[in-house]
């Protein structure tokens, strides 16, 4: 008898936990959003229970106070990705609102990295990475590249709503997984998200994960009434240039007249300092850059490095002979940019004549400016 009593308090505890009273007085969460399942902000979560919309008006609170500095803040991170997050999801004919769970994800940082080992803005973990194309090596993580990344992300998306044919129970899927979920719909011979999330099969963050996404697209969507500067999707321009392997990102950054830190974030699957030795590899640069980037390259001071790796031995160009004056101006941390992309100036000498031969090659190569309103190159499955 006293097992069933201490059950019952429990349960009546994580009720009251789960499911926070929503206080009218307070101004939670707007009334048309509690009371109007129409209007929520996106068509593709419909007949959702009120113990949902308690759980939304929860994190729209939560968001907005505790969390009030945090959330603005992704806001900004985001606003550079966000155009193109839209266009790869159009193209993918997915509903556009799902883009919004980039910031439940990780707030659009490219080097976010969880406890259980997921990487990058979309939190892939390595075996789904490989299984949706994205390549990962010793040189390379493509889980942090925004582009690729976000079609694998689209990708996954889909191939989860074919397997359930409900968006509720596919976004549940990208957070848990869909082998959880489907374990839980079989073992519990459930077919509905609402009973699926009540099981007690789906772990917490994954019973809250749905509700987190539409609080985060409420503010998203009216960012004036709840406090926030509304988020600025001005994209990032850049360009694709073919450059020579193992090349110092310094002396890439000083070639396009840019800065470290924006060069890491748009080329944020490079884990090392250096592209990829041994083939020349699609580096992103800042559109303005094209004009000169290939002429300061081939005048850059760099000595070829012999270093051991997994894969054996590989020759580096590292930068040197620079000033203290240009050596302050590079970023000492490695995090996600504004979109402001800030300049250096330096004096730069000649350099070895092998890397003059390789930078000439390489100048026939680039490509058109990437904006997100054209078409973007999809990721080839590797």
């Amino acid at each position: 008898m006293k097992l069933i009593f201490r059950f019952l308090i429990f349960l009546l505890f994580f009720l009251a936990f789960i499911f926070p009273s929503v206080n009218a007085e307070e101004n939670i969460l707007l009334e048309e959003h509690i009371e109007n399942i129409e209007v929520l902000p996106s068509n593709i979560v419909v007949n959702l229970p009120l113990d949902v919309n308690q759980q939304i008006a929860y994190f729209v609170k939560y968001f907005t106070t505790e969390k009030k500095e945090v959330i603005q803040r992704w806001f900004k991170r985001c606003g550079p990705y966000l155009p193109y997050f839209k266009t790869i999801f159009r193209e993918e004919k997915l509903p556009e609102d799902l883009v919004y769970l980039a910031l439940v994800e990780s707030g659009c940082n490219p080097f976010a990295v969880s406890r259980a080992g997921a990487v990058g803005i979309w939190q892939f973990v390595e075996v789904t990475a490989r299984q949706y194309g994205l390549k990962i090596d010793y040189w390379i993580d493509e889980r942090k590249d925004f582009i690729k990344a976000t079609y694998a992300a689209a990708r996954y998306l889909k191939r989860l709503y074919e397997i359930f044919g409900d968006w509720r129970l596919a976004v549940a899927s990208y957070n848990a997984g869909e082998g959880r979920v489907l374990r839980a719909l079989k073992s519990k011979n459930y077919a509905d998200y609402w009973k699926v999330m009540m099981s007690g099969a789906i772990p917490f963050e994954t019973f809250a994960y749905l509700p987190q996404w539409l609080a985060i697209t409420i503010l998203v969507k009216n960012p004036q009434k709840y406090g926030f500067e509304p988020i600025d999707e001005t994209p990032w321009e850049y360009i694709e240039i073919e450059v020579p392997g193992g090349i110092d990102l310094k002396a890439i950054a000083l070639a396009a007249n840019s800065d470290l830190y924006v060069i890491r974030s748009l080329n944020a699957e490079l884990r090392r300092e250096f592209t990829p030795p041994g083939y020349f590899y699609s580096l992103k640069l800042p559109s303005k850059s094209k004009d000169f980037f290939y002429k300061n390259l081939s005048n850059l001071p760099l000595e070829e490095v012999k270093v051991n790796t997994p894969n054996g031995e590989v020759s580096l160009f590292v930068l040197s002979e620079v000033t203290e004056e240009v050596k302050s101006k590079w970023p000492k941390e490695k995090e996600v940019p504004l979109s402001k992309t800030i300049k250096n100036s330096s004096d730069t000498k000649k350099v070895q004549a092998k890397l003059k031969e390789s930078s000439s090659k390489t100048k026939k190569s680039s490509s058109k400016r990437k904006k997100p309103s054209s078409t973007i190159k999809k990721t080839k499955k590797r």
